[in-house]
């Protein structure tokens, strides 16, 4: 069974792990654009009183990820939603962004912001299915980036 819970400090290293492997080997391009400083300490980064970083455990091993950072009042960013390739096309990237969302009603957000590119695919599906529309496109000489936009007044 999967267990969605808040990150705690024995959690860094695996999270960490987990999200450059996976930037590294399917998101080479985007490497360079994302930067992890935020796993350095991601208990205290997202410690904020309207942040959370969420981690999906299944079999006492971290299998996915998910965090709200507040970008602006009223709005948050959707931020490192991975899922373990082993661990993908079984829903658990849907309950992790769910509860995400659950948070961010709970805190007021009116507005919840993703920024993808074009090869992440899965997550931008995702975030459509969640209701999610389509904002903005910025082109680079690397990769497409989307910005998608979900409206809460009528999620939550």
């Amino acid at each position: 069974m999967i267990m969605i819970r808040k990150i705690n400090s024995d959690d860094t290293k695996p999270v960490r792990t987990l999200v450059k492997d996976i930037m590294q080997k399917e998101f080479s391009s985007e490497f360079k654009a994302y930067s992890l400083y935020d796993l350095d300490d991601p208990v205290h980064y997202y410690s904020g009183a309207k942040d959370i970083f969420l981690v999906a455990e299944k079999d006492n091993s971290i299998i996915g990820t998910v965090a709200i950072k507040e970008d602006a009042p009223g709005t948050a960013l959707l931020r490192r939603v991975f899922v373990s390739k082993d661990f993908r096309g079984k829903g658990y990237g849907d309950k992790l962004v769910s509860k995400a969302l659950e948070f961010c009603c709970k805190h007021n957000y009116k507005t919840v912001i993703f920024r993808g590119t074009d090869r992440m695919r899965q997550a931008l599906k995702l975030c459509l299915k969640q209701g999610f529309k389509e904002d903005d496109i910025v082109v680079t000489d690397e990769f497409k980036m989307f910005v998608l936009t979900k409206n809460l007044k009528d999620t939550c």
